[in-house]
């Protein structure tokens, strides 16, 4: 796990242009406290939750949990993701299974042309 929490750190660092020791020094963490998780120490909750909400990811992802980045706030505050939420709320096992369907006729659709307009 710790491997990966460090990777997933290393990675978010070098997407936003900044080092490792920038990100401890903007999180107030000690001198290579996070080169440390990478193999001799394990951070505490406290610590993951700050990096996470610094890159605005969620801990599952920092954690090598799941390749979904997006925080649960990000998702959250989404209006699609809400109105698809209630509408959900209102439907009937059957509406819903037409409903996830449809989208996954349509997600096939739309991501199948994007890349065959990428061979092009």
């Amino acid at each position: 796990m710790n491997g990966s929490l460090y990777e997933r750190i290393k990675e978010l660092c070098n997407r936003r242009g900044i080092t490792i020791t920038k990100l401890e020094a903007d999180l107030d963490f000690g001198h290579s406290s996070i080169k440390k998780w990478k193999s001799t120490s394990s951070p505490s909750i406290d610590k993951v939750i700050k990096v996470a909400t610094y890159f605005d990811v969620s801990v599952d992802y920092l954690l090598g949990q799941t390749n979904i980045e997006s925080s649960i706030t990000s998702f959250l505050d989404d209006e699609d993701v809400i109105s698809f939420q209630r509408a959900r709320q209102r439907m009937t096992p059957q509406d819903r299974d037409r409903m996830m369907q449809m989208l996954k006729v349509g997600f096939d659709y739309a991501f199948n042309n994007q890349e065959d307009e990428q061979d092009n």
